[in-house]
């Protein structure tokens, strides 16, 4: 589809330019946490959750029983396997925002220039669904298996009260999934679009 009329190419090429830096510091700023939390996590000045079953301190004969469910923990004393796994956890989850708001940012610019059906698009699709469902994977995986090694060297200095085990939340797989699905879509959509050009 050709560029409208009223739109000059000096125009196109600044509303492109402001998208492109939008999609570039509202990926950074989705992924800072991540990339904080990775680089406090490597140089200890950072602090990870880990699973815990403690019980909650109350005052004698309250009518309540209470446990915590996590603990934010800042130490630097852990073993270098531990904290390279969480390091690359907490990495992987930047990285996978980073390149799915890239994606939703590509998809967003297709709509403003009336091109959905585009090839950039189920690439885009591809990529944020790869990304939502192994970046999700890997890094729920790296860190989950490092917050497991960390709650064991951990325990003995802490009274035991750490979980050795991790949480997974499957939601962003699935999404990941959809999106892998609906670029399969946007692909019958361009076949469709090509095969039905100069009918009408």
């Amino acid at each position: 589809m050709s560029t409208p009329a009223w739109v000059s190419a000096r125009m196109e090429r600044g509303i492109l330019l402001l998208f492109i830096a939008a999609g570039v510091v509202m990926g950074f700023a989705l992924a800072l946490p991540g990339i904080r939390s990775a680089v406090g996590i490597a140089t200890g000045a950072g602090g990870f959750s880990l699973l815990t079953d403690a019980t909650v301190v109350t005052t004698p004969g309250a009518p309540i029983t209470a446990r915590y469910e996590s603990a934010w923990v800042i130490t630097d004393e852990l073993g270098s396997g531990a904290r390279t796994l969480l390091v690359l956890g907490a990495a992987a989850g930047a990285l996978t925002t980073f390149l799915t708001v890239g994606s939703v940012m590509l998809f967003f610019l297709l709509l403003l220039w009336r091109r959905p059906f585009h090839r950039a698009l189920v690439v885009a699709t591809r990529v944020a669904g790869a990304s939502l469902l192994i970046g999700g994977i890997l890094s729920a995986g790296l860190g989950g298996l490092g917050r497991m090694m960390a709650a064991d060297e951990l325990n003995p200095a802490a009274g035991n009260v750490f979980v050795i085990g991790s949480s997974f939340d499957p939601a962003w797989a699935l999404v990941g999934l959809g999106v892998l699905a609906l670029s399969v879509v946007f692909s019958y959509g361009i076949r469709l679009q090509r095969d039905t050009e100069g009918l009408v």
